[in-house]
């Protein structure tokens, strides 16, 4: 049977929940993997079909031929309704959005610092006008392109900044705002000069003027003509470079403002200025060391000069340059899979790469033989830019880009504390696919997820592991029962230890697990709240799952036998989320009365292994609450030893993972259920993780300990 008629039967079976949960898997699956991984997907996602009939054949699923095209017709149709469906919801309704994050890591002291490549392009000036038509700006090529294969995600359309103009100077306000809130210590601007001309100067200019624009800069000397290579035509030339000895110092007397501008990225004490394509120049070397010597002239110690590791340069040493940075995609060796994808367009002759692979691997990539600063880019895909020929990253999804962070950050590391740069290609290349910026999609994904690497980079905190065991050592565990908080929202946490958690200093105990980069003062008050608390300092990883791990491991250690669950919930995707929280913790910590109640009912039934929040106990069989989970559910099932389940789901959990629970019932995933490394980095998944999996399985694990699940209704 082909696979359109299974999807057909699938789609045409079962009441219309059921009808509407399995349109989204089916889009789901067309949309992010292609036909290639359909047949063992679906088939592992209803296990009621015959196995035989839709497995995987690996030599006839990347292409179609004539006798096939009713297959190829169904899965263009299927992705069709999909891409119009997703049309008429509202962006943030879409569960890959990741909302706007409540905190932020403005003002702290970070251990490297992330400079994004900045493109001034947005805004009309006279040249593009006329070359590329009246009115053009870079907008004009990202909203003409469309998707060449499935999975393909275009156009990428921008988020909370709009269609913006550069010419505005609350943009770049706007701009600087969020990269602050997320971590983004600065801005390379791209920097275009041609024998005496400068163009789209306009935003840097603006951003020169007003020191009201706090975010520190540099800027990177696009030193290539331009061509119409946009239009397939690299040999008509625009604008042409004029390099000359004189035209080294030209260019240098045009940007000394900017070398001189107290907000200036320095290494040493030195400007850093990088040069894109050093071996277009006569003599790089020559030029690097006439800019080094005007500079001085001009009162600067001199030049940090940098050159992009691009095209036919992999090393600064020919040129006597100081450092090389990376530009990716340029000169990374990724993985060609043009072969694999499943074409919308017939006539598409670009090519795609695995951007998994290359996340994986890029980041650890280091050189002792000369400085190089590590880059990152979030994703790649000029299709905009050349329709139908463009080159893009399949598979390119924000955890992934946190991987390659991540890794690259550890190799900077290495590196004296003035040489701990991390470049990102890019802030806002959106022809290019290349944006932290946010976009309809992702939304802040992107940002999110480098604010995350970055917290859990810190080195030094606020308070010390040496505070932190001085304030643990008070610590006596006095009662057999305890609060676990994970308190990522700082302000959160000292108000719910005030206002719920402190009346029970005399029944109860209190283990905090906190972020690495927690105040002094944070501590301090929730000290003064609750005496008897020890903190567990965790990771910004695995949401509020991982860090109760960790905490239940060191509650295990002092004996408790009751417990309760709870974290610092904002839940920024939801508009009831501070009512949910309130209502959760008010069920569980809500009076003295109410928990001495809870406590004694585990004492007199000793088959209660978990009591839940009312009406939060959520039955995982329902296919919108097990479908974007399968993948862990799975694994996890069948490490209990309960492979039925991922057949049926017949289990319950408490939603919102806050409840009181018997410890006992709850060992296993202290002990032997999952490696704490299996955590995923946090990008602002809101399904689809291990943690979310985790979650789901809570009441399963109590079940398959003796124990129940009930409300707290019922007590």
């Amino acid at each position: 049977m082909k696979i359109y008629r299974f999807a057909r039967k699938m789609l045409s079976s079962g009441d219309r929940d059921l009808l509407k949960y399995r349109i989204k898997l089916v889009s789901k699956l067309y949309r992010e993997e292609g036909v290639k991984a359909v047949y063992s997907r679906l088939q592992s996602a209803y296990k009621n079909n015959n196995p035989g009939i839709y497995a995987y054949n690996p030599n006839s699923a990347n292409t179609f031929d004539e006798t096939s095209i009713n297959d190829r017709s169904s899965l263009i149709e299927a992705w069709l309704k999909t891409d119009f469906k997703k049309a008429s919801l509202k962006v943030n309704e879409q569960s890959h959005y990741v909302p706007k994050a409540l905190d932020s890591l403005e003002g702290i002291d970070l251990p490297v610092k992330v400079i994004a490549y900045y493109l001034p392009q947005f805004h009309p000036f006279k040249e593009n006008n006329e070359w590329w038509g009246e009115g053009f700006t870079e907008w004009t090529n990202v909203t003409k392109a469309r998707p060449q294969y499935l999975g393909h995600q275009q156009p990428r359309l921008p988020g909370e900044l709009g269609f913006y103009d550069l010419r505005l100077p609350q943009v770049m306000r706007q701009q600087i705002d969020l990269a602050k809130q997320y971590g983004v210590n600065g801005f390379c601007f791209h920097h275009y000069w041609f024998g005496g001309k400068r163009l789209m100067e306009t935003p840097v200019q603006n951003f020169l003027k007003d020191k009201s624009l706090d975010i520190d800069f540099c800027l990177c000397w696009a030193n290539e003509n331009w061509t119409r290579r946009w239009d397939g035509l690299e040999n008509d030339v625009l604008i042409s470079q004029n390099h000359s000895p004189e035209d080294d110092i030209a260019f240098l007397d045009d940007i000394m403002p900017a070398l001189k501008d107290e907000r200036y990225i320095r290494v040493d004490g030195k400007p850093l200025l990088i040069l894109y394509r050093a071996s277009s120049l006569p003599d790089a070397k020559e030029t690097g060391k006439r800019w080094r010597e005007h500079a001085i002239k001009n009162g600067l110690p001199g030049l940090y000069l940098v050159v992009v590791n691009a095209f036919d340069v992999s090393s600064p040493q020919p040129y006597d340059f100081d450092a090389i940075v990376e530009f990716p995609p340029h000169q990374i060796g990724a993985k060609d899979i043009t072969d694999s994808i499943t074409p919308l367009n017939k006539n598409f002759s670009g090519r795609v790469y695995d951007y998994e692979e290359l996340a994986l691997r890029a980041g650890k990539i280091d050189n002792e033989n000369f400085t190089c600063f590590k880059a990152v880019m979030p994703s790649w895909d000029n299709e905009a830019r050349k329709p139908t020929q463009g080159f893009s990253f399949y598979n390119a999804k924000p955890e992934l880009y946190a991987k390659w962070l991540d890794s690259a950050i550890k190799t900077t590391m290495k590196r004296k504390p003035e040489e701990r740069l991390v470049f990102v290609n890019a802030w806002n290349e959106w022809a290019e696919g290349a944006h932290l910026e946010p976009d309809r999609h992702n939304g802040y994904a992107y940002l999110h997820a480098t604010a995350n690497i970055l917290r859990n980079s810190l080195l030094k905190y606020d308070c010390d592991n040496q505070l932190i065991a001085d304030i643990n050592q008070e610590f006596k565990p006095r009662f057999k029962s305890a609060v676990i908080l994970h308190a990522y929202y700082e302000d959160l946490a000292c108000e719910l230890v005030e206002k719920y958690i402190a009346q029970y200093q005399d029944k109860l105990d209190l283990i905090i697990t906190m972020r690495s980069d927690v105040k002094l003062s944070t501590l301090e008050k929730i000290k003064a709240s609750f005496a008897n608390v020890f903190f567990v300092m965790v990771d910004n990883r695995g949401r509020d799952i991982r860090p109760f791990i960790k905490a239940l491991k060191v509650a295990d250690g002092f004996g408790y036998k009751y417990i309760c669950k709870v974290h610092t919930k904002k839940s920024p995707h939801r508009v009831d989320g501070q009512q949910w929280r309130e209502s959760l913790f008010a069920d569980l910590l809500g009076s003295r009365e109410h928990v001495s109640k809870i406590i004694n009912h585990f004492e007199l039934h000793d088959d209660i292994g978990i009591i839940a929040p009312r009406n939060s106990i959520t039955d995982l069989s329902i296919p919108e609450i097990n479908l974007g989970n399968r993948y862990w559910l799975e694994k996890l099932f069948t490490r209990m030893d309960s492979p039925e389940l991922f057949k049926t789901f017949k289990t319950s959990f408490p939603a919102g993972s806050m409840f009181w629970f018997r410890k006992d019932a709850l060992d296993p995933l202290a002990s032997n259920l999952l490696d704490e490394e299996e955590f995923e980095l946090e990008a602002g998944q809101l399904d689809g993780t291990l943690a979310h999996s985790v979650e789901r399985v809570t009441g399963a694990v109590a079940n398959a300990q003796g124990f129940k699940v009930v409300d707290i209704t019922s007590l």
